[in-house]
């Protein structure tokens, strides 16, 4: 359960959703959106389980982060209209982050509010993304500035759809997974590390395990006001990182492998200000730096990122409040960081990535 909605994975997860469609929305109208990868490898399957959503009509956005734009938004709610769908209807999100993202967000503002059901098709929106309620899209360059906290009706979870993933989304997914171990769970953590994460049947009982700690962290506090802040842990240098991925030369970051660059930053801030213990501080970067090849960030680009954090909804008084490791399996919510520690950390990890690979480029 999260927040009070269900959360329901495992091989009879989609049966339970033509349930719930048959029974709690008898007659209601009915839509599904997806981008054009999850509508092509996963709707089939998807109305081969769910007879109820035989009649609905897929729409299909761009993939990638590009999509959780204004633009993409004003697309979604046009085409929700020429439909003539109403108020009390069913969106079904068919995907990964960006597709549970933007049409929980549309789903949210469509006449104040369609019923939206998730089912994530990527390890990320298993497991993270599509739990929790958070909404959002991009504006201006920074991420997920725009949105509303907003439970779905439920998320059906269905993980034969991790087949159609390739071996970067599921490392991509996988980073969230370390983090849920990281600031609640020890030995969550510790199972990932031993799991080989290319193995499905493997990592499935971690994704259960994973999508729990989620659940357990957002059914305590909804609205983000307590314990699920330690959710964040990573992600106030790692949204920056990979806004500012997308803007140069160099390949843009998917979400998880950005978290990564945000988790080794946050760890070694976490040492740096004596709240962690050196040798967690280096059995943990050893594990991201082995698993997540590096992203080559130089001074010169301190200046962008720190403009690009400036923008943090966690931020406090002009200051930036940060989730950081107390132990392995133990974090620290709302930690207050400076512009000088940050960009520490920062130089921290650029050199970080030269030491492991000397031939790289620094500044």
């Amino acid at each position: 359960m999260a927040a009070g909605r269900p959360v329901v994975l495992g091989p009879g997860a989609l049966a339970a959703l033509d349930l719930w469609l048959t029974r709690e929305a008898k007659g209601a109208q009915r839509v599904v959106v997806g981008d054009e990868n999850t509508l092509r490898h996963g709707l089939p399957e998807l109305l081969a389980l769910v007879p109820a959503l035989r009649e609905a009509p897929p729409i299909a956005v761009p993939p990638g982060e590009g999509s959780k734009s204004i633009g993409a938004c004003h697309a979604l709610w046009s085409h929700l209209a020429h439909l003539g769908i109403e108020r009390g209807a069913v969106l079904v999100a068919l995907g990964g982050g960006v597709v549970t993202d933007l049409a929980g967000f549309v789903g949210a503002t469509y006449k104040r509010g369609l019923r939206v059901v998730n089912v994530p098709t990527s390890l990320m929106g298993m497991v993270d993304a599509a739990i929790g309620g958070k909404t959002a899209i991009d504006l201006d360059g920074v991420k997920n500035l725009v949105g509303v906290l907003r439970q779905p009706e439920a998320v059906y979870v269905h993980p034969p759809f991790l087949r159609t993933l390739g071996k970067r989304e599921l490392l991509n997914g996988v980073a969230e997974m370390l983090k849920h171990g990281l600031v609640a769970d020890a030995a969550h953590w510790q199972a990932l590390v031993d799991a080989p994460w290319h193995d499905l049947r493997a990592l499935t009982p971690l994704v259960e395990q994973s999508a729990a700690i989620k659940c357990a962290v957002v059914s305590d506090d909804p609205e983000e006001h307590g314990p699920r802040r330690l959710l964040n842990f990573g992600h106030t240098i790692g949204h920056a990182v990979e806004a500012f991925s997308w803007e140069g030369p160099q390949r843009g970051l998917l979400h998880g492998e950005a978290v990564v660059v945000g988790m080794l930053c946050a760890t070694w801030l976490s040492w740096r200000l004596e709240l962690l213990d050196r040798p967690s501080c280096d059995a943990i970067t050893a594990v991201l730096m082995e698993r997540y090849r590096p992203f080559l960030l130089n001074t010169a680009d301190h200046h962008r990122i720190l403009e690009l954090m400036a923008h943090d909804k966690k931020n406090r008084d002009g200051g930036f409040r940060f989730t950081l490791l107390e132990a392995i399996g133990r974090g620290r919510a709302g930690v207050p960081v400076d512009a000088a520690q940050v960009a520490a950390a920062l130089d921290h990890y650029r050199l970080l990535v030269h030491d492991a690979d000397p031939h790289r480029r620094s500044a």
